[in-house]
């Protein structure tokens, strides 16, 4: 009986140690371990991250290891983002792994970058159709308008064209929870808390281009003066909804775009997702939003990636 096909995505970012497998048209394993943060701390060290990450890798990928399958590429994050200069030591560990990964087994190998796997997973479970896109990558410490080009299936440019002029969508929501006794990263719980109708914060963009740390001040101060933390919670989410729905429409008009993908840790709030879909809606954007469970950090994006690079007869 003959073996299918096996492709792998590693990636050890800033808190996610990721393994994944895809074969048959679907993810076959997906394997993640968060990195532990202190309670009351608002993020990691890098050399606590990249130990951690150690730690982790070795048995996300014992998990996977099954004889069933041919293990034909592998593809892994090697930086953040594909751009000069671009670099975090936690990378370092997934890399050496997949490396090692790919050389046991002959299998053909692909070094990409965070923010590829983020854009391949809005893709797993739907048609990756050749064309020009926007993106917005919206994470814990990554906020980046984008434009991508795919063709023949293959993201072949991913190019910065806008993002937050001070800290991210995700340092505004993080900073505000954790200074209202919320855990970190505060997402989740921060939408558990979520309520319609809050007082607003202040929304500053300006075309391609958002400052945040005006709205981060105003939600500090009103939570030293004891507003409910929840109401204040929510206005944070709020504010990141409308900054994130303003960058994507003006980079569609900008530059002519007319589909759109959103992906990225804070994408998964339901409320964020709600309005910037609604956004989309009105303004005739087609909009691609990954699924929830591929908005955070993993490597499934990237194992679809390592199947697409080596069917089509990608050499690196």
């Amino acid at each position: 009986m003959s073996r299918s096909n096996v492709y792998i995505g590693v990636d050890t970012s800033a808190y996610t140690t990721s393994v994944a497998a895809y074969a048959d048209g679907r993810v076959l394993f997906d394997g993640r371990k968060t990195l532990e943060v202190q309670k009351g701390g608002k993020g990691l060290r890098q050399s606590d991250a990249v130990f951690a990450h150690i730690k982790n890798i070795d048995s996300l990928l014992r998990k996977y290891k099954t004889g069933e399958y041919n293990l034909k590429a592998v593809a892994y994050s090697e930086k953040p983002c594909p751009r000069e200069g671009s670099y975090m030591p936690v990378f370092r560990v997934g890399a050496s792994h997949a490396q090692a990964l790919a050389f046991s087994d002959n299998a053909a190998l692909y070094p990409l970058t965070h923010q590829h796997g983020h854009i391949y997973s809005a893709f797993l479970d739907s048609p990756v159709r050749d064309g020009s896109y926007g993106a917005l990558h919206v994470s814990g410490g990554t906020l980046d308008v984008l434009s991508v080009r795919v063709k023949n299936g293959i993201a072949r440019e991913i190019n910065k064209i806008g993002g937050t002029l001070d800290i991210t969508c995700g340092q505004l929501i993080d900073r505000t929870g954790v200074e209202a006794g919320l855990p970190f990263p505060s997402g989740e719980a921060a939408g558990r808390l979520y309520r319609e109708g809050a007082q607003k914060l202040c929304v500053n963009v300006e075309g391609l281009y958002a400052n945040l740390s005006g709205a981060e001040a105003q939600a500090l101060r009103r939570l030293k003066k004891g507003e409910d933390a929840a109401l204040v919670c929510s206005a944070v989410i709020d504010c990141a909804a409308q900054t994130i729905a303003l960058l994507a429409k003006n980079a569609a008009k900008t530059y002519g775009l007319s589909q759109f993908i959103f992906t990225g840790g804070v994408m998964r709030g339901d409320a964020i997702r709600a309005y910037t879909e609604k956004m989309c809606v009105e303004s005739g954007i087609s909009c691609i939003t990954a699924k929830k469970e591929y908005c955070s950090d993993n490597a499934c994006g990237l194992a679809l990636a390592a199947r697409l690079l080596h069917e089509k007869g990608e050499r690196f």
